[in-house]
C-alpha cells in the first residue's frame, strides 16, 4: 500500500518542447504551380497543325459514323480541299508566307471545284496551257529576258520555268529568299554559305522539282505542304549550329533536302 500511496504522489513533468522548421523546408509555392497556372491561363492559337488535327479528328469520326451506317462519308469527303483553303488563310497573315498561301489557296479552290463536279471538265484537258507557256518562255528568251537569279546574301527570288536553274550561294550573311519552279528544277547549293541568324527560305514547286544542299550541321525545318507531291529532308543537326527554315507549297512534284559533310566540300 505505501509504495502504491507513493507512486501516486509521484508527479509525471513533461518538459515542454518545441519543434523548429528551417525556411528553406517551408515550400510557400510548389514548383509546379506557376507551370500549371500558364498552362490554364494560356489561350490556345489557330495554327496549321491546330487545323490539321481537327481535320482528320473529324475525318475519323465520318468514317467511324460510316461504317455504322449512321452517316453517309461520300456527301462530305468531297468538301476536303477546304483544308487547303484553310491553311491558306492562316498562312497569309504571315507576311513572308503569302507566297506560299496564295497558291494553297488557289490550289485548294481548285480541287473543290473538280471534287464538287462544279467543273465538269478534265484538269488534264489543260495540257495545252503547257505549250501556250513554253511558246512564251522561248520568245521571252529570244528578246534577251532572263530569270533574276538568286543573289548571295538577299532575300530575292529564284525563278525556274522550263528549264533547270543551278545555283551556288557563298554569302557569308545568308538571309534566304525565294524559289519558285514551274515546270523546272532548281538545284541550291548552300555547303558554302554562312549566316549569322537563321534564314528562311520560301519553295513554290509545280510540276518541277527543287533539291537544297547545305552543310552538315545545320539543323533544317520544313513547312512543306505536299500536295500529290513530296518534300524529303535529311539533313545531321549539331547543337547549337546554324537554323535554316523552308515554307513552301508542294503541288505535283519534289524537294530534296539533304546535308553534305564537310569532307565532301
Amino acid at each position: 500500500m505505501i509504495s502504491v500511496s507513493l507512486w501516486l504522489n509521484v508527479s509525471i513533468r513533461r518538459r515542454n518542447t518545441t519543434i523548429h522548421r528551417h525556411t528553406a523546408d517551408e515550400t510557400k509555392n510548389p514548383p509546379y504551380l506557376p507551370a500549371m497556372q500558364t498552362a490554364i491561363t494560356q489561350q490556345p492559337k489557330l495554327s496549321v497543325k491546330m487545323v490539321v488535327g481537327i481535320f482528320f479528328t473529324l475525318l475519323g469520326i465520318l468514317l467511324t459514323l460510316d461504317n455504322f451506317d449512321l452517316a453517309d462519308a461520300d456527301r462530305f469527303l468531297p468538301y476536303w480541299p477546304l483544308l487547303l483553303i484553310a491553311i491558306g488563310l492562316i498562312k497569309l497573315q504571315d507576311r513572308d508566307s503569302r507566297i506560299p498561301a496564295g497558291f494553297a489557296i488557289g490550289a485548294g479552290a481548285l480541287l473543290l471545284l473538280f471534287t464538287t463536279d462544279w467543273v465538269r471538265f478534265s484538269i488534264f484537258d489543260l495540257w495545252p496551257v503547257a505549250l501556250i507557256l513554253a511558246g512564251l518562255a522561248i520568245v521571252a528568251h529570244a528578246f534577251g529576258f532572263r530569270a533574276p537569279a538568286l543573289a548571295a546574301g538577299s532575300d530575292s527570288t529564284l525563278l525556274c520555268v522550263l528549264g533547270v536553274r543551278k545555283e551556288a550561294i557563298t554569302a557569308r550573311n545568308y538571309r534566304g529568299g525565294r524559289i519558285i519552279a514551274f515546270m523546272g528544277g532548281c538545284e541550291l547549293d548552300l555547303t558554302r554559305a554562312d549566316m549569322d541568324i537563321p534564314a528562311e527560305l520560301e519553295i513554290v514547286a509545280i510540276w518541277g522539282g527543287v533539291e537544297i544542299k547545305v552543310p552538315e550541321g545545320w539543323e533544317v525545318t520544313g513547312n512543306v505542304l505536299p500536295v500529290m507531291g513530296g518534300a524529303d529532308i535529311r539533313t545531321k543537326a549539331a547543337p547549337g549550329g546554324r537554323k535554316l527554315v523552308v515554307n513552301g507549297v508542294v503541288i505535283m512534284a519534289g524537294v530534296d533536302i539533304k546535308s553534305v559533310p564537310v569532307e565532301t566540300i
